[in-house]
Protein backbone atom coordinates (compact mmCIF):
# COMPACT_ATOMS: atom_id res chain seq x y z
CA UNK A 1 0.00 0.00 0.00
CA UNK A 2 1.32 3.30 -1.25
CA UNK A 3 2.80 5.71 1.89
CA UNK A 4 -0.48 8.41 1.28
CA UNK A 5 -3.16 5.68 1.93
CA UNK A 6 -2.04 4.42 5.05
CA UNK A 7 -1.72 7.71 6.11
CA UNK A 8 -5.34 8.60 4.82
CA UNK A 9 -6.28 5.96 6.73
CA UNK A 10 -4.60 7.55 10.35
CA UNK A 11 -6.06 10.80 9.88
CA UNK A 12 -9.75 9.25 8.86
CA UNK A 13 -9.49 7.52 12.15
CA UNK A 14 -8.44 10.65 13.85
CA UNK A 15 -11.12 12.07 12.61
CA UNK A 16 -13.58 9.60 13.25
CA UNK A 17 -12.80 10.15 16.80
CA UNK A 18 -13.92 13.46 16.92
CA UNK A 19 -17.15 12.40 15.68
CA UNK A 20 -17.33 9.96 18.61
CA UNK A 21 -16.87 12.42 21.16
CA UNK A 22 -19.19 14.51 19.64
CA UNK A 23 -21.98 12.83 19.57
CA UNK A 24 -21.33 10.77 22.89
CA UNK A 25 -22.94 13.39 25.13
CA UNK A 26 -26.09 13.08 23.18
CA UNK A 27 -25.72 8.79 22.99
CA UNK A 28 -25.45 9.15 26.93
CA UNK A 29 -27.59 11.56 27.67
CA UNK A 30 -30.57 9.63 29.14
CA UNK A 31 -28.13 8.76 31.78
CA UNK A 32 -25.89 11.91 32.25
CA UNK A 33 -28.39 14.63 32.03
CA UNK A 34 -30.64 13.47 35.08
CA UNK A 35 -27.19 12.73 37.16
CA UNK A 36 -25.97 16.41 36.08
CA UNK A 37 -29.56 18.19 36.85
CA UNK A 38 -29.51 19.19 33.33
CA UNK A 39 -32.55 20.76 31.59
CA UNK A 40 -32.92 19.97 27.34
CA UNK A 41 -30.93 23.28 26.89
CA UNK A 42 -28.35 22.74 29.15
CA UNK A 43 -27.62 19.59 27.24
CA UNK A 44 -27.79 21.26 23.96
CA UNK A 45 -25.13 23.74 25.01
CA UNK A 46 -23.14 21.23 26.25
CA UNK A 47 -23.56 19.34 22.90
CA UNK A 48 -22.58 22.47 20.79
CA UNK A 49 -19.76 23.53 23.08
CA UNK A 50 -17.58 21.17 21.62
CA UNK A 51 -17.34 23.44 18.64
CA UNK A 52 -17.70 26.33 20.19
CA UNK A 53 -13.58 26.91 19.98
CA UNK A 54 -13.96 26.87 16.59
CA UNK A 55 -15.19 30.59 16.54
CA UNK A 56 -11.40 31.74 17.78
CA UNK A 57 -9.36 29.04 17.09
CA UNK A 58 -10.63 27.96 13.15
CA UNK A 59 -9.00 31.08 11.65
CA UNK A 60 -5.29 30.55 13.21
CA UNK A 61 -5.41 26.92 13.23
CA UNK A 62 -3.37 26.46 10.28
CA UNK A 63 -0.98 29.20 11.43
CA UNK A 64 0.01 27.12 14.64
CA UNK A 65 0.80 23.68 12.23
CA UNK A 66 2.82 26.05 9.75
CA UNK A 67 4.64 27.13 13.00
CA UNK A 68 4.76 24.03 15.22
CA UNK A 69 4.44 21.44 12.56
CA UNK A 70 1.21 19.85 11.48
CA UNK A 71 1.85 16.33 12.82
CA UNK A 72 2.53 17.90 16.19
CA UNK A 73 -0.32 20.06 16.33
CA UNK A 74 -2.59 17.52 15.83
CA UNK A 75 -1.18 15.17 18.34
CA UNK A 76 -1.55 17.87 20.75
CA UNK A 77 -5.25 18.20 19.46
CA UNK A 78 -6.01 14.19 19.95
CA UNK A 79 -4.39 14.76 23.43
CA UNK A 80 -6.56 17.37 24.62
CA UNK A 81 -9.33 15.10 23.57
CA UNK A 82 -8.28 12.40 25.42
CA UNK A 83 -7.95 14.75 28.43
CA UNK A 84 -11.17 16.34 27.98
CA UNK A 85 -12.86 12.73 27.62
CA UNK A 86 -11.27 11.61 30.58
CA UNK A 87 -12.43 14.63 32.86
CA UNK A 88 -16.11 14.82 31.81
CA UNK A 89 -16.16 11.40 32.43
CA UNK A 90 -15.33 12.08 36.17
CA UNK A 91 -17.38 15.27 36.38
CA UNK A 92 -20.22 16.22 39.26
CA UNK A 93 -21.48 19.25 38.03
CA UNK A 94 -23.12 21.56 35.16
CA UNK A 95 -19.52 23.96 35.26
CA UNK A 96 -17.04 21.25 35.18
CA UNK A 97 -18.67 19.48 32.50
CA UNK A 98 -18.75 22.22 30.45
CA UNK A 99 -14.96 22.84 31.00
CA UNK A 100 -14.31 19.13 30.28
CA UNK A 101 -16.39 19.37 27.07
CA UNK A 102 -14.58 22.53 26.44
CA UNK A 103 -10.94 21.37 26.66
CA UNK A 104 -11.99 18.33 24.03
CA UNK A 105 -13.30 20.67 21.64
CA UNK A 106 -10.09 23.00 21.42
CA UNK A 107 -8.17 19.82 20.65
CA UNK A 108 -10.99 18.61 18.04
CA UNK A 109 -11.23 21.84 16.55
CA UNK A 110 -6.91 22.19 16.23
CA UNK A 111 -7.37 18.94 14.77
CA UNK A 112 -9.95 19.15 12.40
CA UNK A 113 -8.50 22.65 10.55
CA UNK A 114 -5.33 20.93 9.82
CA UNK A 115 -6.64 17.27 8.76
CA UNK A 116 -8.38 18.90 5.67
CA UNK A 117 -4.90 20.84 5.29
CA UNK A 118 -2.61 17.73 5.78
CA UNK A 119 -4.84 15.48 2.93
CA UNK A 120 -4.50 18.10 0.52
CA UNK A 121 -0.78 17.93 0.77
CA UNK A 122 -0.39 14.09 0.07
CA UNK A 123 -3.24 13.92 -2.36
CA UNK A 124 -3.42 15.44 -6.18
CA UNK A 125 -6.09 16.24 -8.61
CA UNK A 126 -9.24 13.70 -8.80
CA UNK A 127 -7.32 11.24 -6.16
CA UNK A 128 -7.43 14.45 -3.55
CA UNK A 129 -11.54 14.67 -4.26
CA UNK A 130 -11.91 10.93 -3.16
CA UNK A 131 -9.48 11.34 -0.49
CA UNK A 132 -11.34 14.24 0.88
CA UNK A 133 -14.97 12.23 0.12
CA UNK A 134 -13.61 10.07 2.86
CA UNK A 135 -12.28 12.16 5.21
CA UNK A 136 -15.73 14.04 5.39
CA UNK A 137 -16.91 10.56 6.01
CA UNK A 138 -15.48 9.66 8.97
CA UNK A 139 -17.18 12.56 10.69
CA UNK A 140 -20.64 10.49 10.35
CA UNK A 141 -19.03 7.42 10.80
CA UNK A 142 -17.69 8.20 14.27
CA UNK A 143 -21.53 9.57 14.42
CA UNK A 144 -22.89 6.44 14.10
CA UNK A 145 -20.49 3.98 16.19
CA UNK A 146 -21.15 6.39 18.80
CA UNK A 147 -24.69 6.24 18.40
CA UNK A 148 -24.76 2.26 18.64
CA UNK A 149 -22.00 1.78 20.98
CA UNK A 150 -22.62 4.21 23.52
CA UNK A 151 -26.08 3.98 24.58
CA UNK A 152 -26.13 0.29 25.51
CA UNK A 153 -22.76 1.02 27.06
CA UNK A 154 -24.21 3.49 29.36
CA UNK A 155 -27.32 1.62 30.30
CA UNK A 156 -24.78 -1.25 30.77
CA UNK A 157 -22.17 -0.03 32.59
CA UNK A 158 -23.16 3.67 33.25
CA UNK A 159 -22.99 6.96 31.39
CA UNK A 160 -19.02 7.40 32.70
CA UNK A 161 -17.87 4.17 31.15
CA UNK A 162 -19.22 5.61 27.84
CA UNK A 163 -17.79 8.71 27.82
CA UNK A 164 -14.33 7.36 29.01
CA UNK A 165 -14.11 5.37 26.05
CA UNK A 166 -14.05 8.41 23.56
CA UNK A 167 -10.93 9.05 25.30
CA UNK A 168 -9.68 5.42 24.28
CA UNK A 169 -10.85 6.32 20.90
CA UNK A 170 -9.00 9.38 20.87
CA UNK A 171 -6.07 7.49 21.85
CA UNK A 172 -6.13 4.78 19.01
CA UNK A 173 -6.34 8.06 16.65
CA UNK A 174 -2.95 9.51 18.33
CA UNK A 175 -1.37 6.22 18.00
CA UNK A 176 -2.21 6.25 14.37
CA UNK A 177 -1.67 9.47 13.39
CA UNK A 178 2.27 9.00 15.24
CA UNK A 179 3.33 5.65 13.73
CA UNK A 180 1.78 6.77 10.19
CA UNK A 181 2.21 10.06 9.27
CA UNK A 182 5.16 11.80 7.82
CA UNK A 183 5.14 15.19 5.99
CA UNK A 184 5.08 14.95 2.17
CA UNK A 185 8.09 14.55 0.09
CA UNK A 186 7.26 17.80 -1.67
CA UNK A 187 5.74 20.15 0.90
CA UNK A 188 4.05 23.43 -0.60
CA UNK A 189 5.18 25.92 -2.66
CA UNK A 190 6.39 29.15 -0.16
CA UNK A 191 3.99 31.87 -0.66
CA UNK A 192 1.06 29.93 -2.55
CA UNK A 193 -1.65 30.88 0.00
CA UNK A 194 -1.38 34.28 2.32
CA UNK A 195 -1.56 33.41 6.32
CA UNK A 196 -3.27 37.20 7.27
CA UNK A 197 -7.11 37.65 5.97
CA UNK A 198 -5.82 40.63 4.61
CA UNK A 199 -5.67 38.92 1.02
CA UNK A 200 -9.41 38.28 0.63
CA UNK A 201 -10.99 40.90 -1.79
CA UNK A 202 -13.89 42.09 -1.18
CA UNK A 203 -15.77 40.50 -3.49
CA UNK A 204 -14.25 37.19 -1.73
CA UNK A 205 -15.61 38.23 1.32
CA UNK A 206 -18.93 38.81 -0.15
CA UNK A 207 -19.03 35.77 -2.07
CA UNK A 208 -17.24 33.77 0.82
CA UNK A 209 -20.26 34.92 3.42
CA UNK A 210 -22.60 33.37 0.58
CA UNK A 211 -20.80 30.14 0.12
CA UNK A 212 -20.89 29.42 3.86
CA UNK A 213 -23.96 29.76 4.43
CA UNK A 214 -25.23 26.11 2.75
CA UNK A 215 -22.57 23.89 4.84
CA UNK A 216 -23.46 25.98 7.76
CA UNK A 217 -27.53 25.71 7.75
CA UNK A 218 -26.79 21.57 6.29
CA UNK A 219 -24.45 20.49 9.35
CA UNK A 220 -26.13 22.38 12.09
CA UNK A 221 -29.58 20.42 10.27
CA UNK A 222 -27.52 17.34 10.43
CA UNK A 223 -26.21 17.53 14.04
CA UNK A 224 -29.72 18.21 15.56
CA UNK A 225 -31.39 15.26 14.28
CA UNK A 226 -28.76 13.06 15.40
CA UNK A 227 -28.78 14.69 18.75
CA UNK A 228 -32.25 14.81 18.96
CA UNK A 229 -33.85 12.05 17.16
CA UNK A 230 -33.13 9.30 19.60
CA UNK A 231 -35.22 11.28 22.19
CA UNK A 232 -38.20 11.39 19.61
CA UNK A 233 -37.47 7.46 19.31
CA UNK A 234 -37.58 7.27 23.68
CA UNK A 235 -40.81 9.52 23.75
CA UNK A 236 -42.56 6.74 21.09
CA UNK A 237 -41.50 3.96 23.93
CA UNK A 238 -38.52 2.59 22.56
CA UNK A 239 -35.73 1.53 24.51
CA UNK A 240 -32.04 3.23 24.40
CA UNK A 241 -30.80 0.62 22.14
CA UNK A 242 -33.15 0.46 19.61
CA UNK A 243 -33.69 4.45 19.54
CA UNK A 244 -29.87 4.92 19.39
CA UNK A 245 -29.74 1.76 16.57
CA UNK A 246 -32.54 3.53 14.58
CA UNK A 247 -30.68 6.69 14.20
CA UNK A 248 -27.27 4.84 13.39
CA UNK A 249 -28.95 3.58 10.52
CA UNK A 250 -30.00 6.57 9.32
CA UNK A 251 -26.50 7.95 9.83
CA UNK A 252 -24.96 5.12 8.02
CA UNK A 253 -26.92 5.36 4.89
CA UNK A 254 -25.97 8.91 4.98
CA UNK A 255 -22.57 8.03 4.87
CA UNK A 256 -23.45 6.18 1.64
CA UNK A 257 -25.13 9.06 0.30
CA UNK A 258 -22.44 10.89 0.98
CA UNK A 259 -19.87 9.06 -1.52
CA UNK A 260 -22.80 8.58 -4.17
CA UNK A 261 -23.35 11.76 -3.73
CA UNK A 262 -19.75 12.78 -4.76
CA UNK A 263 -19.65 10.52 -7.50
CA UNK A 264 -23.24 11.55 -8.74
CA UNK A 265 -22.68 14.92 -8.59
CA UNK A 266 -19.33 14.93 -10.30
CA UNK A 267 -21.40 13.28 -13.63
CA UNK A 268 -24.55 15.02 -13.75
CA UNK A 269 -25.10 17.92 -16.15
CA UNK A 270 -26.99 19.69 -13.86
CA UNK A 271 -25.60 19.46 -10.55
CA UNK A 272 -27.36 21.98 -8.32
CA UNK A 273 -31.06 20.44 -9.50
CA UNK A 274 -30.10 17.31 -7.97
CA UNK A 275 -29.15 19.20 -4.64
CA UNK A 276 -32.09 21.03 -4.47
CA UNK A 277 -33.99 17.93 -4.78
CA UNK A 278 -31.83 16.21 -2.28
CA UNK A 279 -32.24 18.97 0.26
CA UNK A 280 -36.18 19.10 -0.49
CA UNK A 281 -36.63 15.40 -0.07
CA UNK A 282 -34.58 15.48 3.30
CA UNK A 283 -36.36 18.15 4.95
CA UNK A 284 -40.02 16.27 3.92
CA UNK A 285 -38.56 12.90 5.69
CA UNK A 286 -38.06 14.87 8.78
CA UNK A 287 -41.59 16.19 8.80
CA UNK A 288 -42.96 13.15 8.42
CA UNK A 289 -40.55 11.68 11.09
CA UNK A 290 -41.28 14.19 13.21
CA UNK A 291 -45.40 13.15 13.02
CA UNK A 292 -47.19 10.49 15.27
CA UNK A 293 -45.36 7.47 13.88
CA UNK A 294 -41.80 6.80 12.53
CA UNK A 295 -41.66 4.48 9.79
CA UNK A 296 -38.25 2.72 8.99
CA UNK A 297 -39.01 4.25 5.57
CA UNK A 298 -38.48 7.96 6.41
CA UNK A 299 -35.30 6.78 8.23
CA UNK A 300 -33.98 4.59 5.38
CA UNK A 301 -35.18 7.77 2.55
CA UNK A 302 -33.44 10.49 4.89
CA UNK A 303 -30.71 8.99 5.14
CA UNK A 304 -30.52 8.27 1.41
CA UNK A 305 -31.10 11.92 0.44
CA UNK A 306 -29.64 13.90 3.26
CA UNK A 307 -26.05 12.82 2.25
CA UNK A 308 -26.23 14.00 -1.34
CA UNK A 309 -25.47 17.13 -0.98
CA UNK A 310 -22.60 17.47 1.22
CA UNK A 311 -19.81 17.64 -1.30
CA UNK A 312 -21.35 20.40 -3.36
CA UNK A 313 -21.73 22.74 -0.37
CA UNK A 314 -18.20 21.91 1.27
CA UNK A 315 -16.55 22.48 -2.45
CA UNK A 316 -18.17 26.49 -2.55
CA UNK A 317 -15.70 28.22 -1.14
CA UNK A 318 -13.11 26.72 -3.76
CA UNK A 319 -15.74 28.72 -6.66
CA UNK A 320 -14.16 32.02 -5.40
CA UNK A 321 -11.16 31.58 -3.74
CA UNK A 322 -7.67 32.46 -5.63
CA UNK A 323 -4.59 30.14 -4.48
CA UNK A 324 -3.06 32.66 -3.00
CA UNK A 325 -6.55 33.33 -0.35
CA UNK A 326 -7.33 29.80 -0.09
CA UNK A 327 -5.32 29.30 3.01
CA UNK A 328 -7.31 32.75 4.86
CA UNK A 329 -10.18 31.54 3.14
CA UNK A 330 -10.75 28.25 4.21
CA UNK A 331 -10.40 29.58 7.94
CA UNK A 332 -12.90 31.93 7.29
CA UNK A 333 -15.32 29.82 6.01
CA UNK A 334 -14.51 26.88 9.14
CA UNK A 335 -15.49 29.76 11.43
CA UNK A 336 -18.51 30.51 10.24
CA UNK A 337 -19.31 26.71 10.42
CA UNK A 338 -18.20 26.45 13.57
CA UNK A 339 -20.74 29.70 15.13
CA UNK A 340 -23.40 28.22 13.57
CA UNK A 341 -22.93 24.58 14.73
CA UNK A 342 -22.33 25.61 18.25
CA UNK A 343 -25.00 27.90 18.42
CA UNK A 344 -28.08 26.13 17.05
CA UNK A 345 -27.69 23.15 18.55
CA UNK A 346 -28.08 25.08 21.80
CA UNK A 347 -31.55 26.79 20.55
CA UNK A 348 -33.09 23.20 19.51
CA UNK A 349 -32.66 22.27 22.90
CA UNK A 350 -34.52 25.54 23.97
CA UNK A 351 -36.94 24.67 21.60
CA UNK A 352 -37.20 20.83 23.24
CA UNK A 353 -37.67 22.88 26.85
CA UNK A 354 -40.23 25.00 25.84
CA UNK A 355 -42.35 22.54 23.55
CA UNK A 356 -42.01 19.52 25.63
CA UNK A 357 -41.31 17.46 22.41
CA UNK A 358 -38.58 16.42 20.71
CA UNK A 359 -40.83 16.66 17.69
CA UNK A 360 -40.39 21.04 17.78
CA UNK A 361 -36.29 20.04 17.19
CA UNK A 362 -36.78 17.66 14.42
CA UNK A 363 -39.15 20.58 12.64
CA UNK A 364 -36.34 22.99 13.00
CA UNK A 365 -33.52 20.85 11.12
CA UNK A 366 -35.97 20.79 8.70
CA UNK A 367 -36.42 24.35 8.54
CA UNK A 368 -32.07 24.30 8.35
CA UNK A 369 -32.19 22.11 6.08
CA UNK A 370 -34.52 23.42 3.24
CA UNK A 371 -32.93 26.94 4.21
CA UNK A 372 -30.12 25.74 2.05
CA UNK A 373 -32.18 25.60 -1.06
CA UNK A 374 -32.32 29.18 -1.18
CA UNK A 375 -29.08 30.51 0.06
CA UNK A 376 -27.43 27.72 -2.15
CA UNK A 377 -29.14 29.64 -5.47
CA UNK A 378 -28.58 33.24 -4.01
CA UNK A 379 -24.86 32.27 -4.37
CA UNK A 380 -24.81 30.75 -7.47
CA UNK A 381 -26.53 33.85 -8.39
CA UNK A 382 -24.21 36.72 -7.48
CA UNK A 383 -21.13 34.50 -8.32
CA UNK A 384 -22.71 34.95 -12.05
CA UNK A 385 -23.15 38.43 -11.45
CA UNK A 386 -19.76 39.55 -9.74
CA UNK A 387 -17.56 37.32 -11.88
CA UNK A 388 -14.47 39.09 -12.87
Amino acid sequence: MAPRWRILGALTLARASMGFQFQSVASAAPFLAPELGLDKTQLGWLIGLYLLPGVVIALPGGLLGARFGDKRVTLAGLGLMIVGGLWLAVAGSLPEANAARLVSGVGAVGLNVLLAKMVADWFEDRERVLAMSILVNSWPIGIGIALLLLGPLAELRGWHWAISSTAIFATLGFAAVLIAYSAPPKGPSPGVSGTGIGVLTGREWRLLALASLPWVLYNAAYQIVVSFLPFLFLESGLSVARAGALTAANTVLFVLSVQAGGIVLKRARRPDRICYAAIVGWSATLLLLSGESAPMAWIVLGGLLGGLPAGAFVTLPAEVLRAESRGAGMGVFFTAYYVGCAILPSAAGALYDHSGSARATLWMAASLALACFPAQFVFRRALKLTRP
